[in-house]
């Protein structure tokens, strides 16, 4: 792989944002570096990139140089079995990082819409989505208010939100080391305001899948209950997340005021290992006990969890078995999510872009250490936004056995079906059961997994893999379902929004929390 030089791809000024169609609108100038890109054929690609005379190339895209965070010119290639990708800025050069460790794990797409494809292997299809349909069985009315303002990031309104993140406040009672939103604030969201904001994002998306209530630690809001309260009286969202580090539902009487709210209630509890060391290079705490007592308080009270792990390498990523396995003996605890770190807000351990955890690492982490019998192949891609943005394996938890599902349902055939769904009915789960058809035997569980299957014996594990200044791709971006409402109540991706946006959006105009009723 070659040194860093200067090459002469372009790159347009961010620092205004207009709203016509010219190349001074935020559009416009992504639109301009695309024309450019799709301009390059291979052999011009090599010309200005530079990959190495053996490595493979497989598409271009657009970038953030990690020095200046515009955007600039990308391509996407393999080097001795990894994926790359090598930006071009003209006033930093090019720069190099790495975006997945297995090449079997990458994907591409055809939503990719910035650049150019040149490998024509590997390429998931995705359906176009339908917003008249918000998953399971019920569907809503096809929202009609759009947005046609072109603000100074890319706009989310006709994507799909699997989840919206809504910070209501920057107070936290740790101080980690890893912190996608560095809080460490003392600024709340009025009550008022939530309601405004979830109410107009619900008029303009129809309806919304989940909404995460996060922070900081969220509970720490003085109206952390009322805001719950009215989220839960909101018929069209269908879910509340909570993530939480868990120090205040130790105590039992915090963690039943939960109990009015768990139709709808997943509690997402940071879980990063159990080992004193691990966690202090994370969050600066060893909270292990705490953590427990929380698992048993929501079991007891029948509240549904979710356990959320954050993986560093060489810090915590060889306890990923025993985080897996604890999740696999709570029934209440429906799913482990998996996030290899991302170095945006507060990262104070070493930062690593050509030597990071990406997807496949965690998934064979996974299959190497949890006592689960599991293979790679049976993980799939999420199908939503992008199959680079997650992967996701099932099982069914019935009768005192663990069967894994996933390896008997073939994505392709039921693609239809479950793109763009995180909620589905007993009915369509057991349909996508047994899909696929290999051998005699794996039919025959299959057809078991089918009859047997209830959506409350489902158990997931997730790998979600976010992305930041070193590793960003706008055709992920562009088909984000993970969204997080900035101070403007503006919906934009998560990853976006921290890579480029967070330092440049200040809570400074937000009421102090010691200033809030309780």
């Amino acid at each position: 792989m070659s040194d860093l030089t200067s090459v002469t791809l372009p790159i347009l000024d961010e620092s205004s944002c207009g709203t016509s169609a010219s190349g001074s609108s935020f559009q416009g100038r992504l639109e301009a570096i695309s024309r450019e890109l799709v301009d390059l054929d291979e052999a011009a690609a090599v010309r200005n990139f530079e990959p190495g005379p053996f490595d493979r190339l497989l598409k271009s895209t657009i970038s953030l140089c990690p020095e200046c965070l515009q955007h600039v010119a990308a391509l996407v290639y393999t080097h001795d079995g990894r994926v790359w990708i090598r930006k071009s800025c003209p006033t930093h050069g090019l720069s190099t990082a790495i975006m997945e460790n297995d090449e079997r794990f990458y994907f591409l797409c055809n939503k990719d819409r910035w650049g150019r494809r040149y490998a024509g292997d590997r390429v998931l299809e995705f359906p176009e989505y339908d917003r008249a349909c918000c998953g399971g069985s019920s569907c809503c009315d096809t929202p009609t208010n759009e947005s046609s303002t072109d603000f100074n990031f890319t706009d989310q309104i006709a994507n799909k939100t699997c989840t919206v993140l809504v910070e209501i406040t920057n107070a936290c009672n740790l101080s980690c080391k890893v912190c996608y939103s560095d809080a460490k604030g003392d600024r709340v969201m009025s009550l008022e305001m939530f309601q405004r904001q979830i109410r107009e994002l619900i008029e303009a998306k129809g309806w919304l899948d989940s909404v995460q209530l996060t922070g900081g630690e969220a509970v720490m809001h003085p109206q952390f209950w009322e805001i719950a309260s009215f989220l839960h009286t909101q018929e069209r969202v269908l879910k509340i997340y909570l993530p939480t580090n868990g120090l205040l539902f130790a105590k039992r009487e915090t963690a039943e005021r939960l109990v009015p709210l768990k139709d709808k209630l997943i509690v997402l509890l940071q879980f990063d290992g159990q080992s004193a060391d691990a966690n202090l290079n994370l969050r600066n705490a060893n909270p292990t006990r705490v953590r427990q007592q929380v698992i048993e308080h929501l079991a007891e009270l029948g509240i549904a969890m979710q356990l959320t792990m954050t993986l560093t390498k060489g810090v915590n990523d060889d306890e990923v078995g025993w985080v897996i396995d604890t999740a696999m003996r709570h029934h209440h605890i429906k799913i482990a999510a998996l996030q290899p770190v991302t170095y945006s807000g507060r990262y104070d351990l070493a930062r690593e872009p050509v030597e990071r955890l990406t997807l496949s690492d965690v998934v064979k982490a996974v299959t190497s250490q949890a006592n689960t019998r599991m293979r790679d192949d049976d993980f799939v891609p999420i199908p939503c936004s992008h199959p680079n943005c997650g992967w996701l394996t099932l099982f069914v938890r019935r009768f005192g056995l663990r069967l894994n599902v996933a390896r008997h349902i073939d994505l392709a055939r039921v693609m239809n079906q479950v793109a763009y769904k995180t909620v589905l009915s007993q009915q369509e789960i057991r349909d996508m059961v047994g899909s696929a058809q290999p051998a005699l035997w794996s039919r025959v569980i299959g057809n078991i997994g089918r009859k047997i299957v209830r959506p409350t014996d489902m158990f997931g594990i997730a790998v979600k893999p976010f992305m930041d200044c070193f590793n960003y791709d706008q055709d992920r971006i562009s088909n984000c379902c993970h969204h997080l409402l900035d101070t403007h109540g503006r919906p934009i991706s998560f990853c976006e929004y921290n890579a480029r946006l967070r330092t440049s959006d200040p809570w400074d105009t937000f009421p102090e929390l010691s200033n809030v009723n309780r």
